[in-house]
């Protein structure tokens, strides 16, 4: 028996020394959540983000978000809305700034177990403090937040 611990010990030490440090470096940060209304008949919903800078990536000055949304009608999830939220991003140490559309929506079953997903694996915003939105073309309370991009 104390053979197979002292294996199992051995071995949980090669995996946790084998994985890469570089994994798991990263700054995550959210976009917090608005309400808006959406595309679909009596549709509206909640929208937010979360981000990750990499200070020690590969390619300096990006970010990765995933959008997520609730969009409902009366308060229920319904399969039929959908929306287009855009992603605006100003850097002001360089004084550039970009939009990105992201689409939520798409007909998938059990559409009430979780949010509807946009992805957008990489932003490149350069490096330094950015401001990064939400917004949509419905009236919206604001997300705005402010980060240090790498």
């Amino acid at each position: 028996m104390s053979s197979v611990l002292v294996g199992a010990g051995v071995l949980a030490a090669m995996i946790g020394l084998s994985a890469p440090a570089s994994a798991s470096e990263y700054r995550s940060f959210d976009l917090p959540l608005l309400t808006t209304g959406a595309d679909g008949i009596g549709c509206a919903g909640d929208v937010w983000g979360i981000g990750q800078s990499y200070p020690q990536g590969d390619v300096p000055g990006q970010v990765s978000l995933q959008l997520k949304g609730w969009l409902k009608v009366f308060g229920v999830p319904a399969p039929w809305c959908e929306l287009t939220p855009t992603v605006q991003w100003r850097n002001f140490t360089t004084g550039e700034s970009g939009a990105v559309p992201v689409r939520l929506g798409n007909w998938q079953p059990f559409f009430w177990v979780a949010p509807k997903v946009g992805n957008i694996d990489h932003l490149y915003t350069g490096a330094g403090d950015v401001e990064i939105s939400i917004t949509t073309n419905y009236p919206h309370s604001p997300s705005v937040t402010r980060v240090t991009v790498y």
